[in-house]
């Protein structure tokens, strides 16, 4: 993993050594996209890490988006049960009313509202080692609390996913509309533990985004594309889940490393 390390803060000195960098598009996530063009690496979303064992994410100096660590379909109790919780619980797209759209911020510690009609809650179940999502009305009434992840999903998909992550900090500025972007500081992570995970989750700190979305442009447009669960951490807490192994920051002439 040494090896890993030293290899990609190669490419960041040199990236970094460039400044002002035109991004590769306007989209929200062009800071990301265009340090992965740098690394010579597609755009993905696959299971796999994306630079030798390396998950990397980029953020840009006064955002307050939280990390996405990463997304996870439900195990059961049957299959496609985010595209049964969507169609039940979404509400119609204004512009393709057949199709269904759902967003929400869930937790384990509260109760969410969701399109003004019902509750969200995630709740960890121990003794199964499942993590459940319960439904309720606006009365407070249960209305489901089956539908579930399993434990054994979400350990596999963090350590194959997040067992080394790096962050990449950029400034952005707009010259004739066209982003530019200087990254100026990386931090290299390890991962503490999935009873860490867990633990952080039960407390609230690791938050959960529930997706379905429509498409609304391009030759796909009007199909039902469902992210399922997003889970995300705020960068204040990103050392609650993840240990520092390496700092690099330019600003500050910042060297520090452990390994």
């Amino acid at each position: 993993m040494k090896e890993s390390y030293d290899d990609l803060i190669s490419k960041f000195k040199s990236i970094s050594s460039k400044q002002w960098i035109k991004g590769i598009n306007n989209l929200t996530n062009s800071a990301g996209l265009t340090f992965e063009a740098l690394l010579n690496k597609s755009a993905d979303s696959m299971f796999f890490p994306d630079f030798f064992g390396i998950e990397i994410k980029c953020t840009q100096r006064f955002s307050r988006f939280p990390i996405t660590l990463f997304s996870q379909s439900f195990d059961g109790p049957s299959l496609y049960e985010m595209n049964r919780i969507v169609n039940t619980y979404g509400k119609s797209d204004v512009i393709y009313r057949d199709r269904k759209l759902l967003n929400a911020n869930i937790n384990c510690k509260s109760k969410t509202l969701v399109n003004s009609k019902y509750y969200f809650k995630l709740n960890i179940n121990e003794k199964e080692k499942k993590l459940y999502l319960s439904v309720y009305d606006k009365d407070n009434s249960l209305i489901e609390d089956e539908v579930y992840i399993s434990f054994d999903t979400l350990k596999t998909k963090l350590e194959l996913k997040l067992s080394n992550l790096a962050i990449v900090w950029a400034s952005k500025k707009t010259i004739d509309n066209n982003p530019y972007f200087r990254y100026y500081k990386m931090i290299i992570y390890k991962l503490k533990s999935f009873d860490k995970f867990i633990e952080l989750l039960k407390k609230g700190i690791i938050l959960v985004n529930i997706v379905g979305r429509v498409t609304r442009s391009g030759p796909e447009a009007g199909r039902q594309r469902n992210k399922n669960l997003v889970f995300q951490i705020s960068k204040d807490y990103i050392e609650k889940l993840f240990d520092v192994v390496i700092i690099k920051d330019n600003d500050l002439n910042s060297d520090f490393q452990i390994i």
